[in-house]
């Protein structure tokens, strides 16, 4: 008895096993794995291919910008030797807005795992897991995510509560390092930021500050401990106008102290610099020295300056 079996066609198969045709049209989609000797084989259209998978990640980048907002976004800022570059780092709460724009997996998720540290009552939540995205087909494995019961975002908590918190945090981190690995999103340039968000009203400068803004009382807006006791200058270039302060910097090296502003990326090519020690010259407040007091007598009182002239024995008070 001959058995026959019927052929199993193209559309019944997976997705993912079935093997994608190497043409122009299905190579501009950045989830057609293209290798060189493809492109090589496309010859005069391969320029063409590599563009439009740019543009196809640039495209879904500038939206996933557009979906956050200023507080999922936390500014690093280069020492102004350096160039003062400053980038955003996307937060664990702005990776839930992209994930899905990605079409970003988690999966492999271990479970939580507690270190206790020397400091009593002190405790992190480490937890593991990889990561895929369908759009490029990418895969990361053994990303790890953890947060402590020092943070600040659970300071005043206690008991249980704690626990709960800050497991769900390092979760929450673990979903976040590897969206930012996937998407791309660990450390975007801020003028990208200000492009994408043209046209809303999220603005840069409600984004929050870390490292290289000075410190927590100066990103707060604090003036710096050691700055000069004068008003600074203002920016003549931001607007509106004489609303930006400009921001003390302190001497080092050869470099002498001066005030600078701290939105120059807007200005680039207007740079603001003021002497310190000339402006301070110019605007230290002089203070009046206290009038002097009129000394005192050291002639004694007579009955009549005390008592009064019109006094009669006997008239006490």
């Amino acid at each position: 008895m001959t058995t026959t079996h019927a052929a199993v066609e193209p559309d019944h198969l997976e997705g993912d096993l079935l093997p994608t045709p190497t043409t122009a049209l299905a190579a501009r989609t950045p989830t057609t794995p293209v290798t060189l000797s493809d492109l090589a084989a496309l010859k005069g259209e391969a320029i063409e291919v590599v563009e439009a998978r740019v543009q196809v990640i640039t495209t879904l980048r500038r939206a996933s910008i557009r979906a956050t907002h200023p507080p999922d976004w936390l500014f690093f800022k280069a020492p102004d030797e350096q160039g003062g570059q400053i980038v955003g780092y996307l937060q664990d709460s702005g990776c839930d807005r992209v994930r899905d724009l990605w079409g970003i997996e988690i999966f492999g998720v271990s479970t939580p795992e507690k270190l206790v540290g020397n400091d009593a009552g002190a405790f992190h939540y480490l937890v593991r897991g990889s990561g895929h995205c369908r759009l490029t087909k990418q895969t990361i494995e053994g990303i790890e995510g953890g947060r402590a019961s020092t943070d600040d975002f659970v300071r005043g908590v206690t008991g249980i509560q704690l626990e709960l918190l800050v497991r769900k945090a390092a979760r929450a981190n673990l979903d976040g390092n590897i969206t930012r690995e996937l998407a791309g999103m660990n450390s975007v340039p801020v003028e990208e930021l200000a492009a994408a968000w043209v046209g809303t009203p999220k603005r840069i400068e409600d984004c929050r500050r870390g490292r290289g803004f000075g410190s927590a009382g100066e990103r707060l807006g604090a003036r710096r401990e050691n700055a000069p006791d004068v008003d600074p200058p203002t920016c003549p270039h931001c607007q509106p106008a004489d609303t930006v302060k400009l921001k003390y910097r302190d001497a080092k090296g050869t470099r002498a102290a001066f005030y600078g502003c701290p939105n120059f990326e807007k200005h680039p090519n207007q740079r603001v610099i003021i002497d310190a020690a000339d402006w301070v010259a110019k605007h230290q407040k002089t203070k009046t020295p206290p009038a002097t007091a009129a000394p005192a007598t050291t002639t004694p009182l007579t009955a009549d300056q005390i008592f009064g002239t019109k006094r009669e024995p006997g008239q006490e008070g």
